[in-house]
């Protein structure tokens, strides 16, 4: 039997965006009853990682892949940027 959280799966390249995977993990947390736990809610989106954001995931102070406080951040830090790049490598509205 499928649920939701099954479905949350981040690769950093294709379907969630990190917006959108941190929204969604929020969710869980809070139906779990554990939005307050960063503990918890980090150890969670740890099982929610694939392919080269896992390998990335991987690569992170133990630190930072136990709280979520500083899992958020460094997710939003390694995605959210490449999103807002245009195919130049620039963020929209930088001059030259």
């Amino acid at each position: 039997m499928s649920t939701e959280s099954d479905t949350i799966v981040f690769t950093g390249v294709e379907g969630l965006s990190c917006h959108q995977f941190i929204r969604a993990v929020r969710e869980q947390a809070l139906a779990a009853g554990k939005q307050r736990d960063d503990q918890w809610i980090a150890d969670y989106a740890s099982i929610r990682f694939d392919g080269e954001a896992l390998k990335w995931f991987e690569s992170l102070e133990d630190e930072t892949q136990s709280d979520w406080k500083l899992l958020r951040r460094a997710v939003l830090a390694r995605y959210a940027e490449a999103v807002n790049e245009d195919s130049t490598g620039k963020r929209p509205g930088t001059v030259s």
